[in-house]
This record gives C-alpha cells, sequence and structure tokens, in this order.
C-alpha cells in the first residue's frame, strides 16, 4: 500500500505536465488518484511506527505470522523525518551514551599499589596495614601488592596472609604483582590474593622452611613445614591453584604432573601418587606405597689416592595421594611432567602462566592499568617516618652511626666538658639502638650482648689497662649484638637467632659493622695525629710545650726509651704536665713520659708514682 502515494504524486506531476497532450479527462483521474493517496498516508504511518514500537519492546526474531510483508520492509525511509523527531533521538542517544558511561565508570577499579621489597618480618605487616588505611580513604576498590623480596619471616608471613585474606569480607580484591622475584615468604604472601601476575624475567617458588646453621630433624621439619602447606592449601582452595604446585615449592620429592580426563577433557595437576592412579590404574594402596621418601644415597669420590664417602643432606618427604579416587583408575591420561621433584619447583613467569599460577605478564603500571581496567592507579609509599626509620636501620646508615658513637665518645672522653662530642655520641647511640626496636628487629639479648660488651671495653680501658682479654671480648659481644640487631630473628625460647633465609643480611650487616668500626678506627688516628692542628679540636691533645711553674719542659720521651737509659723505674715519682685521661704526660727528673693512669683521672701539677712498667707503657697513680 505505500508505493501507491509516489505513484500517484508522479502521475499527478505528469498530467500537470501533458495536460495538453492528455486533456481533462487524465488531469481529473490525477487529482482523484491524489486524493485517494492522501487519506492512505496516516494509516500507513501508524502501521510503520506499530511495527517499529513492537521491535523495539520484543527484539527476539519475528514469527511467521507476525513477519512484515516485502512491500512494506522495503519502503523507503523518508528523506525528511517530522519536525522535532531528530532533535528528541539525538537527546535520547546523548542520554544513552552518557548512562552507559556513568555506569562503566563506576564499575571501573580505582587501583592502589603497595610495594614489599626486602625481607619479610613484623614492621612490613603494620607498613601493609596503615598503607591500607589511607588507601581506603582514598578510595581504592582494588589493592595491588607488588613483591620483590626473597622471603623472611615465616610467622610474618602467616600473619600477612591472613590479614590479606580479610580484605575479602570488605569486598576489596587484591592482586599480586610480582617484580621480580617472590621467593619463600614471597610466594605464600602471593598466593594469599586473589590472583597473581608477574613482570618479564621474574621468578617465584622454593618455600622451604630453613634453620640457619643446621638442618632440621625429621620431627621438626614437619612440626615447620605444616603450617606453610597449610596456608597453602587454602590459599590454593581460595584462588583456585593446584595445591600441588606449592607443595612442590616446600618440600623435595615432590613430583607434579599434568594430566587430562579421557572424556570429559578435565585438566588438573597432581603429585606422583595420584599420577600412579589415575593414569597407570593403580590402587590407592599401590600407590601410597610406590611413593615412599627416596633416600639420599652415599656418593664416593676419589680425592689424592684416598676414598671419600659423601652422604648428601637433602630430605625427601612422604607424598601420598590427595586427589585420586578408585573411579578414577586410569581415567585419565598424562598432558606434561612439570617437575621431577629433585629441586624445590622455581617458576619463572612462562612457566607460571603455563601451570595456571600466574594470569598475565605485566611489564609495567601502565599496562597493569589496562589490565585491570582501572579508573585510576596510585602508588601508596610509605609514611616519612616509616621511611625514615627504615632509612635508619640500613646498614650503611649504621656504620656511620657506629663511628659517631666511637668518635663523639673518645672525644668527649679526652676533653670532658666539650658536650658536643658527647651529645652526638649519645644521640647516634640511641638512634643505633633504637630504630632496629620500632621496626621489631632487634631482640632484647642484642642490646643486653652490646651493653655488656661496652662494660667490658670500659673496664679493660679504666681499670685494668692492656687492651687484652676483656677489651676484646668486649669488642666482640659490641660487635655481634650490632650485627644482629637489623637481622630478622625466629620467635622460638629467650635467644632467638635469626630467621632461616637471613644469611644474605646478615653477611651483609656484618660487613657494614665492621665498617663502622675501622672508619672509627681511621678516625681515632686522624684525631691523635692532626687534631692539635685543627681549630676548635685542640683540647682533644696535649701541647707538648706544656709549661710548669713557669720553665719549658724537656724533649719527651717514651716509656721504653727512658727505662733504657735508666730514667723510670718503678717507684720514680713525677708531675703531671698534661692531664691523665687516663693518658697523659708526666715530668720526670726533666724529661716528659708518656704515661696512663689506673682508674680516676688525675689533673696537671697532681705528683704521680710509676707502679709498673711494661715496654713503653708507664702505669702511674697519684703519689
Amino acid at each position: 500500500m505505500t508505493w501507491r502515494p509516489a505513484a500517484y504524486a508522479w502521475c499527478a506531476a505528469r498530467s500537470r505536465t501533458a495536460a495538453s497532450d492528455c486533456g481533462a479527462s487524465m488531469l481529473d483521474m490525477a487529482r482523484s488518484s491524489y486524493n485517494e493517496a492522501m487519506r492512505l498516508i496516516p494509516l500507513a504511518v501508524f502501521l510503520i511506527a506499530l511495527g517499529l514500537g513492537g521491535a523495539a519492546a520484543e527484539p527476539t526474531e519475528p514469527s511467521e505470522a507476525s513477519a512484515p510483508s516485502e512491500l512494506t520492509a522495503a519502503a523507503p525511509a523518508p528523506d525528511t523525518p517530522p519536525e522535532g523527531d531528530g532533535d528528541a533521538a539525538a537527546a535520547g542517544a546523548d542520554a544513552e551514551v552518557d548512562a552507559d558511561a556513568a555506569e562503566e565508570g563506576a564499575t571501573r577499579p580505582v587501583v592502589a599499589i603497595l610495594r614489599v621489597e626486602g625481607m619479610i618480618y613484623d614492621f612490613v605487616l603494620e607498613s601493609l596495614q596503615r598503607r591500607l588505611e589511607r588507601a581506603l580513604e582514598q578510595g581504592a576498590t582494588t589493592i595491588v601488592i607488588e613483591l620483590d623480596t626473597p622471603g623472611g619471616m615465616v610467622t610474618s608471613a602467616l600473619d600477612i596472609c591472613r590479614f590479606l585474606k580479610s580484605l575479602r569480607s570488605q569486598s576489596i580484591r587484591t592482586v599480586a604483582w610480582i617484580n621480580d622475584e617472590a621467593y619463600s615468604a614471597g610466594i605464600m604472601i602471593a598466593s594469599s590474593c586473589d590472583y597473581i601476575v608477574m613482570t618479564p624475567a621474574s621468578a617465584t617458588g622454593d618455600c622451604a622452611p630453613i634453620q640457619m646453621g643446621q638442618n632440621l630433624a625429621p620431627t621438626e621439619r614437619a612440626k615447620a613445614l605444616s603450617p606453610i602447606l597449610e596456608e597453602f592449601r587454602d590459599s590454593a582452595t581460595r584462588g583456585g591453584y593446584e595445591y600441588v604446585m606449592f607443595q612442590a615449592m616446600c618440600a623435595l620429592g615432590v613430583e607434579v604432573y599434568h594430566i587430562e580426563h579421557r572424556e570429559t577433557g578435565e585438566r588438573m595437576m597432581v603429585n606422583q601418587a595420584d599420577y600412579q592412579v589415575m593414569v597407570n590404574g593403580k590402587s590407592v594402596d599401590e600407590a601410597n606405597a610406590m611413593t615412599e621418601p627416596k633416600q639420599a644415597e652415599p656418593t664416593t669420590l676419589k680425592i689424592d689416592e684416598s676414598t671419600v664417602t659423601v652422604t648428601p643432606t637433602a630430605t625427601y618427604e612422604k607424598v601420598s595421594v590427595d586427589r585420586a579416587r578408585e573411579e578414577d583408575r586410569s581415567a585419565w591420561k598424562l598432558i606434561k611432567r612439570i617437575h621431577d621433584g629433585t629441586t624445590l619447583l622455581t617458576v619463572n613467569q612462562t612457566r607460571a602462566a603455563e601451570i595456571g599460577l600466574s594470569k598475565a605478564t605485566i611489564a609495567d603500571v601502565d599496562a597493569l592499568s589496562a589490565h585491570l581496567g582501572a579508573q585510576s592507579v596510585t602508588y601508596v609509599e610509605q609514611n616519612w617516618s616509616e621511611a625514615l626509620v627504615a632509612w635508619l636501620v640500613h646498614p650503611m646508615v649504621r656504620m656511620v652511626l657506629i663511628g659517631a658513637v666511637l668518635l663523639g665518645a673518645y672525644m668527649e672522653f679526652q676533653s670532658p666538658g666539650l658536650g658536643l662530642p658527647g651529645a652526638v655520641a649519645g644521640v647516634a647511640l640511641v638512634i643505633l639502638l633504637g630504630a632496629p626496636f620500632l621496626v621489631g628487629l632487634a631482640e632484647v639479648w642484642h642490646v643486653v650482648v652490646f651493653f655488656i660488651g661496652f662494660l667490658l671495653l670500659l673496664v679493660e680501658v679504666f681499670v685494668t689497662p692492656g687492651f687484652a682479654v676483656m677489651g676484646i671480648t668486649g669488642l666482640i659481644m659490641m660487635f655481634a649484638g650490632l650485627v644482629l640487631m637489623i637481622v630478622p630473628s625466629t620467635d622460638n625460647g629467650i635467644m632467638p637467632l635469626p630467621a632461616p633465609g637471613t644469611f644474605g643480611l646478615l653477611s651483609q650487616s656484618a660487613i657494614w659493622t665492621l665498617g663502622g668500626f675501622v672508619l672509627s678506627a681511621f678516625g681515632f688516628i686522624v684525631l691523635i695525629s692532626y687534631a692539635g692542628s685543627l681549630p676548635g679540636l685542640r683540647r682533644l691533645v696535649h701541647d707538648t710545650q706544656q709549661q710548669l711553674g713557669g720553665v719549658e719542659t724537656a724533649p719527651s720521651v717514651s716509656g721504653g726509651d727512658s727505662i733504657g737509659h735508666g730514667y723510670i723505674r718503678v717507684g720514680a715519682l713525677g708531675t703531671v704536665v698534661a692531664d691523665l685521661r687516663p693518658t697523659g704526660r708526666a715530668d720526670f727528673s726533666g724529661h716528659l713520659v708518656d704515661v696512663v693512669c689506673d682508674g680516676q683521672w688525675i689533673s696537671v701539677g697532681a705528683k704521680v708514682r710509676v707502679m709498673e712498667v711494661q715496654g713503653n707503657r708507664v702505669l702511674v697513680e697519684t703519689a
């Protein structure tokens, strides 16, 4: 019906232009046809609108009865829409776009990145909690834990895992971003997040418990391994990971196989006991019997015509059926052997993606933002106090603090009353001992050992001069206390030892602490040699041209020189010409001699008596 108006209009137009040829009868016919067409136009418009409305309300394939006629579907749309319809349609489209954009913006996450770097210990958990609180205040809905850690304390890692899992109850999504490594405690933390992504050239795994300096006995190993495996099992259940991957990271002797169901095509990873049942058709009892722990085989070595037998200390764990059931016997087939169990499972980003541990490889923050579809991505750094305390426990900073303590104390003892060197030494000592406590690294016994060593050193200097057994013992104890203060410890006993996996940090701390003592020794040499010529430091040394009673003293000699020429003997009397604090100088019959007093300091002008002469060391007391 809709073709008629156009046809009649064409006829009318042709009639008007050819009226002289067709005559009056043709004109009347055209006019009649035009009037009929005008009456049909409203009906055609109504039918078209009804069809469009039905299509919009029910966007399904039309049934045969309701299918539009071929002619109606082919009707051309009008070139010019009715007045006002174009603006309404445009406004409707804009409103729909704005609604979609608003909905998309409302669902796109606000991402906060919390970086965890270095050793894992209790301070890391406290820092994460504080930074997470700030991130939530800023509107974050997704938390990314960026990991670059060699591991750390098991107890701290377990606490962090539980903390991250608790965030799910608050509808906060967590993502672990391994950049560049997450070993030991690092993979424990990563597995507790909702899922894991990794950067190119990154690695993770190797989570066996170790005790520094010793091999764990089977019972101790089982005790240490049990909470780790249980935490991994819970993380695997929550995150949809294969538990056997984490088991192979924690224990030697765990083999990993990738298998597929012969009928359903389902895939999973299993250990060797499950493999024997599900692929090779063994019974559960047979599989458990076949997978007893391997015993370390002794190795015979020939060295310089002598034979040496070496027994490896590696301990393989018992592996038993975990997932297989009797109905699974021979129902699966092997795809690939992932791990042979001779080492702890460690994977890079490619293998992690292959076994389903890593969900994506993310190179940088922009790629992370695109992967998460984030509105915004923000790093939440440590606040200034956390950063300051973390900086103060850096081994290199502690080396400088050790130098400040020893040099400041020396300067103050040499010239009491200066004030500033003593104050510097006191502040440096407080920072040296206090900063590790603030971050939860130092133990009480570390400080006790340090102060016992310090007291022994004081006894050697002021009570029994000679710098022998007590002095050396004191220095060793001070050194040990300072080294251990910044190394995470276990929670075992009243004297916790360094935590497993901290040997690198322990070595670094020892090197920098030793550097602090060397720096101090160098400083002592500089002060002794040049302090007399430096403005403000002349009070630290004694002037060789001091005058006593208005008479200039004679040339100075050492005790050894004096003895060799008969100047100094036990019981000889002299006069102090430079304060003994406890070292100084005394005049013996016109010769200046370097002496040391026993205990109480002696001022200029006092009379002294020689108590003991050993080489060039002359010990005196008040006469």
